[in-house]
């Protein structure tokens, strides 16, 4: 994985903290209303309708072909211009949220999915049902549930899943062999991930490694405390909204953390972060360790810079039920309180989340598109690397939004740091967490 991928996988963990709020909604029609692009007569309109939409590629292929799929729209609509901007990730959201609180933003904007009830409350979102209902040739059900379901907001939906992510479990088949173990057999559960990691791994010296087994690390692997919780069926949140932080399957998960970084020892682990952060990519691919939780790009990353490497994907290891953490974006049209260009943007929504336009999607970036018989088209399933990735969706959770602590997970990754580089006591480190997670409910 490269350093840029490296950095907007863990910023889209945390997107929601700087735009939580994107303005409020105008006092004109936000009902969706299609008959508007209609005339007197109840005839589609043929007058031009200019719309703007904005998405986070600014350059390179993914430029290139949200440029071409435009292009494309726009021949099938020679009624609808649309005005394309890519800026890139680091900017985007900066941009649109200052944009949509000053009344300017596009009419579709590619947004993080995690915070559609923020901006559905707010108003500055629209309510796609009436859309959904009046269009006879769209079917919701085409969509991932669990991506449909964060689209969300009081029971209406405020936008369409764009493309999501998921965590497997990678691990190097030439590694398992070399050790004794069955290439075709993956660790399932904890115990097995902890047993397999010790044979894996290849020491330099008495604390020093050549070759790590697993590690759970943040920078070095995409698991995290909370996704190992789930699997332990661990929460922080209970139904009323209340932390639950210290809850003992979070603890156990958090344990088993520390276990296996003490296994390795501090001098151990710090040279081989030092040693991995030199890399443009997971270290993964460059042999140097064993087993990794990545998110499904990295398999791009794979192709990319070490196309033979003989390695297989699996479910992440867990204790009581499979689980995979997901986040996502999508597109979600602005109220800007024209009805026209409302219809308008419909359209050009329906048509990123085709099927057609999303396999094109998929084949120029290898994400995990939202429409799933695009995701699923038999000529990707072919792949068993990719079919296994696919799979988890069965299993996938995202982040859930909380209003009090929208920025939750990076209070428990906060424990988890504590544990894993400052040899903080885990009980402690999760009720130091309670306790700011008790603070913001109370003062929310």
């Amino acid at each position: 994985m490269t350093k840029k991928n490296k950095l907007i996988s863990l910023l889209l963990g945390f997107l929601f903290v700087s735009f939580v709020t994107f303005g409020c909604s105008s006092d004109g029609d936000t009902s969706g209303n299609k008959d508007s692009n209609k005339n007197s007569d109840g005839q589609a309109s043929e007058e031009q309708v200019e719309i703007s939409f904005w998405h986070i590629h600014s350059d390179g292929p993914l430029k290139d072909m949200m440029t071409e799929l435009v292009a494309e729209f726009e021949d099938e609509h020679p009624n609808i211009k649309v005005d394309e901007l890519g800026t890139n990730f680091f900017d985007y959201f900066t941009k649109l949220s200052t944009a949509m609180a000053g009344g300017t933003g596009p009419d579709l904007a590619l947004n993080d999915t995690t915070t559609v009830p923020v901006r559905a409350e707010a108003g500055s979102i629209l309510n796609i049902d009436s859309f959904i209902e009046e269009d006879e040739d769209f079917d919701i059900d085409d969509f991932y549930p669990v991506l449909v379901d964060k689209m969300k907001y009081d029971d209406s939906l405020y936008g369409l899943p764009s493309d999501t992510d998921v965590r497997v479990l990678y691990y190097n088949k030439d590694h398992f062999e070399e050790a004794g173990l069955d290439p075709e057999s993956p660790p399932e559960n904890w115990d097995e991930l902890r047993e397999y990691a010790e044979k894996l791994t290849v020491w330099e010296s008495d604390d020093l490694v050549e070759r790590m087994g697993f590690l759970a690390e943040t920078g070095i692997s995409n698991l995290h405390l909370h996704t190992l919780a789930w699997s332990n069926d661990g929460d922080f949140w209970d139904e009323d909204g209340n932390p639950t932080f210290t809850r003992e399957e979070n603890l156990e998960a958090l344990e088993w953390m520390k276990d296996l970084n003490d296994y390795y020892g501090e001098k151990a682990v710090s040279a081989f972060n030092s040693q991995a952060s030199a890399l443009d990519y997971n270290p993964f691919i460059d042999g140097k360790i064993s087993m990794v939780v990545e998110v499904n790009n990295m398999y791009q990353d794979i192709n990319r810079y070490a196309p033979d490497l003989n390695f297989g994907v699996a479910a992440i290891p867990y204790q009581t039920e499979p689980v995979t953490w997901s986040a996502g974006f999508d597109y979600e049209m602005i109220d800007n309180n024209d009805d026209e260009k409302a219809a308008a943007t419909w359209e050009l929504l329906k048509f990123l989340t085709s099927k057609e336009t999303q396999i094109k999607i998929h084949e120029e970036s290898g994400s995990l598109v939202s429409n799933k018989a695009a995701a699923e088209a038999p000529e990707f399933m072919e792949d068993p690397i990719w079919a296994t990735i696919v799979e988890q969706m069965e299993h996938a959770r995202f982040i859930d939004f909380i209003e009090a602590l929208p920025e939750w997970h990076s209070t428990s990754r906060g424990a988890e740091e504590a544990v894993l580089s400052a040899n903080e006591d885990p009980a402690k480190a999760l009720e130091d967490a309670q306790k700011i997670a008790e603070d913001a409910v109370k003062n929310h």
